[in-house]
């Protein structure tokens, strides 16, 4: 242990930024604990916490060295838009890098400190991961009048202020998020993203037992965001430590050479209705969905089965961005109908990059054998996928039951080296 919580640090991710940096370090292997030494780690677990919350407004214009990224201005408290984050959390790996390896290992631990800071805010259960307003939010769940002061969701205040939760000791190896500074930011990137998404599930939680109870439900949910997000925080400072020393290990490098896409966040939030039965959620990761909306394991016709994948109605078009370019060299999957298809289903599918179409086929009949896609990727700052089902004239909805099998991400064999932006 680094250091011991006292009542003064029960405020808000405050505490939680504490006890999730501390609990990533002390998960962290051997090497890295002695390479950069515990008075390192306890100025990463205690001095530097909250380095962006101290410049905040332009108090603190010595850190601006360490708060303020090349590029357009953004926030480094919550996710960002992928074309805004990709080239932010790129230099900050590159900028930890080049003070380890000229032993200025206090300037390291300050950027790390900013890029762990901006990897907890958004797993924190209040405004950083809130996919809803304060308002809505007060008209699902209103306060009692004793509590109408409350600050429900947003802020520093309200719910921020009470609990006193912990992370459960648990066995954890933390992962190589990438093999070199751009592959490691495209992951951290929507690792981030789906942080914000998976702890916006306690919020409501959170909420309605601070409003409504004695607070300890709102502790189980606080402490199971904070593991979740502790182990996100563990993986970013281990590969940054591994980019910086060189010591990238082969064999957790080529876990990385093809992503599944399952595992990255898309980019859709809600849209039109498509038709029925995937008319209220157009897709789903995994299994797949009949007429009668009676959930199934993925497969093609023949007992083809599917290793992972998306079930999905049509028409419909999902998204994904990812940044930077160059990282992957293309993308492959296999399209067809669902064998609970019945006979008058048929879809064409499309792949698009960048709003293109780089892939496609002809109408697939239900019944018919699987066809594979492959797509080159470019090296644009951003590539934009989109997986798109077109029904056939004449086929009916609750027939176009389509599947996309093993969608995946391939790494370039040579991913261009990460060129710091000069500054002015």
């Amino acid at each position: 242990m680094f250091i011991v919580i006292t009542e003064n640090d029960l405020q808000a991710w405050g505490r939680g930024h504490v006890l999730i940096r501390q609990w990533a370090v002390e998960h962290l292997p051997e090497w890295q604990k002695k390479t950069i030494g515990k008075a390192h780690f306890t100025d990463l677990c205690t001095k530097y916490t909250h380095l962006q919350d101290q410049h905040a407004g332009g108090k603190r214009p010595d850190l601006d060295r360490y708060c303020i990224p090349p590029g357009p201005r953004l926030s480094l408290h919550d996710v960002q838009p992928i074309a805004k984050a990709a080239p932010a959390m790129q230099w900050y790996l590159y900028q930890i890098r080049e003070c380890i390896r000229n032993d200025e290992m206090d300037d390291a631990m300050k950027f790390l400190g900013v890029l762990c800071h901006w990897n907890e805010d958004p797993g924190s259960p209040t405004a950083h991961s809130s996919p809803i307003t304060e308002t809505v939010l007060r008209q699902l769940i209103p306060p009692p009048k004793e509590k109408q002061n409350l600050n429900a969701l947003f802020g520093y205040g309200g719910i921020s202020k009470f609990g006193k939760f912990t992370i459960p000791a648990e066995e954890y190896t933390p992962r190589l998020l990438g093999a070199s500074i751009p592959g490691a930011a495209a992951r951290i990137v929507q690792a981030q993203r789906m942080l914000r998404y998976h702890n916006s599930q306690y919020i409501v939680p959170v909420v309605q037992d601070t409003l409504y109870g004695d607070g300890t439900k709102a502790d189980e949910a606080r402490s199971k965001a904070a593991l979740y997000n502790a182990k996100h925080v563990a993986d970013v400072i281990y590969t940054a430590l591994c980019l910086a020393t060189d010591r990238v290990d082969a064999k957790e490098a080529e876990v990385q050479a093809k992503q599944p896409l399952t595992e990255w966040l898309s980019d859709f939030t809600g849209g039109p209705l498509i038709p029925h039965p995937y008319y209220v959620t157009p897709f789903l990761i995994d299994q797949a969905m009949d007429a009668k909306r009676t959930l199934h394991p993925l497969a093609f016709p023949g007992d083809d089965k599917v290793a992972f994948g998306l079930g999905m109605g049509a028409p419909f078009a999902l998204d994904y961005t990812i940044a930077p370019g160059g990282v992957f060299s293309h993308f492959t999957c296999r399209v067809g109908l669902h064998p609970t298809a019945e006979e008058k289903g048929k879809v064409a599918f499309q792949v698009l990059v960048n709003g293109k179409v780089a892939a496609e086929t002809e109408p697939i009949p239900s019944g018919a054998p699987p066809q594979t896609l492959r797509v080159e990727l470019p090296s644009t700052p951003v590539v934009k996928l989109t997986l798109k089902t077109i029904p056939a004239p004449g086929s009916t909805p609750t027939h176009n039951l389509t599947v996309w099998g093993e969608p995946t991400l391939h790494r370039a064999k040579s991913v261009p080296a990460y060129a710091p932006p000069k500054q002015e």
